[in-house]
């Protein structure tokens, strides 16, 4: 069938109209007619697959990765930049819709549109490959012979840890039978610092002969080398304990914080466990803390609670503006390893705690401003009920998907027509492009008490 792509959806694929029903085609731009492939319905909407351009977009443009078209780690790479920040704009826009807001301006764009990723999950295939998942085929691995997601280093390190595998038969991890050994390769890099960290994630442990050729075979690519045994049937890259076999447990990464006077760019240096978060493109990130610390406003003796901090990015980074910094954050390593980072970076005024931000007693003490960057999924309705009971003067909200967003703005301002408006009013937002080519935009919203 042939069709004209007319808009995109929230997962960024194409959508054309068959009879006025909607058709989701992955990997086309809004003026593309193409031949399409239809594959059954999911939730009211066909789903198709892209088999020919015959009438390409204006901002369609010739990608720099053989396997763009295919692989799920860069569905928009076939899209003109300055057009893709044009659709994140307009996506924050459609999901902000009705509540009463500013005007938002286009997004930030990413200083690097390629090598930009600090951290890369590749899969292992039950047939031996490595890679990424083509979307939609949970079970089916691209075995990539190159990415420009992270670094040519990383690449390298791609191909040795494949060698390791097929040179020393080590199994596969098969996702179907809940067989095989290896499951994961995950890498880390400190983009400021030069630092690379290669996790190998296993169903089991590996014998000791091939962990001395896991570490012979990753040594010239990486600076420190770790082997986390994950178990469990679900398809994570993750492991409880990790065992170093070379280097650090921790990577290091600094940020580089430009200021809005004439004062020096601050410099700050983070240790990140192995399972902590940690903005996933630093030099975009250093855009992103600049713009919270904008929003934030501080000034001593004011008090700053960072909910969901990680390992106390913006909490530190916010400390000297502020009297006392408080950060809250659910992993137990990372919470550790955020006071760490505190004394590390000669902060004495913040404290970090590990503690569900749901379960967290808001002190009695005024907050002045409060920092939330919650999961994708957005706030607990506890976190929200405690932030109306509380009412901190100013709130900047770091959100990672607008729709999650726009639903807890709702909770805090209101709309336009429920006649109900909540404690807080929107003074500025800002979208960021963290993620080129994806169809992921960061937005940064402050909010103040009415």
């Amino acid at each position: 069938m042939d069709y004209s792509i007319e808009s995109l959806d929230r997962k960024g694929r194409g959508i054309a109209r068959d009879s006025g029903k909607p058709v989701a085609v992955p990997f086309t731009v809004p003026g593309d007619t193409v031949r399409v492939g239809l594959r059954g319905k999911r939730a009211g909407v066909r789903n198709g697959v892209l088999e020919e351009v015959l009438t390409p977009s204006t901002d369609r443009i010739v990608p720099r990765c053989p396997y763009a078209g295919r692989c799920g780690g860069c569905p928009w790479q076939m899209f003109d930049a300055d057009a893709q920040l044009r659709h994140k704009h307009a996506t924050v826009t459609n999901a902000l819709a009705g509540i009463p807001h500013p005007d938002i301006p286009q997004p930030i764009p990413s200083p690097d549109l390629f090598y930009y990723r600090n951290r890369m999950d590749y899969a292992v295939g039950a047939d031996g490959s490595l890679g990424l998942h083509m979307p939609g085929r949970w079970w089916e691995v691209l075995d990539l012979s190159t990415c420009y997601l992270m670094s040519e280093a990383a690449v390298a390190a791609m191909h040795a840890f494949r060698s390791w595998m097929h040179d020393h038969h080590v199994l596969p991890w098969d996702t179907r039978s809940h067989t095989g050994v290896i499951r994961a390769l995950v890498l880390r890099e400190g983009k400021r610092t030069g630092e690379r960290m290669a996790m190998a994630i296993t169903a089991a442990a590996l014998p000791p002969d091939t962990r001395a050729a896991l570490i012979e075979a990753l040594a010239p690519h990486c600076t420190s080398i770790l082997c986390g045994v994950q178990p469990g049937v679900a398809d994570v890259t993750t492991a409880e304990h990790y065992d170093v076999l070379r280097g650090d447990t921790h990577l290091h990464e600094q940020l580089h914080i430009a200021s809005a006077d004439a004062a020096p760019t601050q410099r700050l240096d983070f240790r990140i466990p192995p399972n902590a978060f940690f903005q996933t493109n630093t030099l975009a990130a250093e855009h992103l803390v600049a713009v919270v610390r904008d929003f934030a406003a501080l000034a001593p003796p004011e008090t700053l609670v960072d909910l969901f901090c990680g390992v106390g990015t913006f909490g530190i980074a916010l400390a000297r503006d502020a009297g006392t910094v408080i950060g809250v954050e659910l992993d137990p390593s990372a919470a550790a390893v955020a006071q760490q980072n505190a004394e590390a970076n000669g902060i004495q005024n913040a404290r970090f705690m590990h503690v569900a931000a749901e379960s967290w007693p808001f002190p009695q003490e005024p907050i002045h401003c409060l920092i939330v960057d919650p999961p994708r999924a957005g706030m607990h309705p506890r976190t929200l009920e405690h932030i109306r009971t509380h009412a901190p003067h100013r709130i900047v909200y770091v959100s990672c998907n607008p729709h999650a967003l726009a639903s807890d703005l709702r909770t805090l301002v209101g709309t336009a027509t429920d006649g109900q408006p909540g404690p807080y009013r929107i003074e500025r937002i800002q979208p960021l492009d963290l993620f080129p080519h994806t169809p992921h935009v960061e937005t940064v919203v402050k909010l103040v008490r009415t």
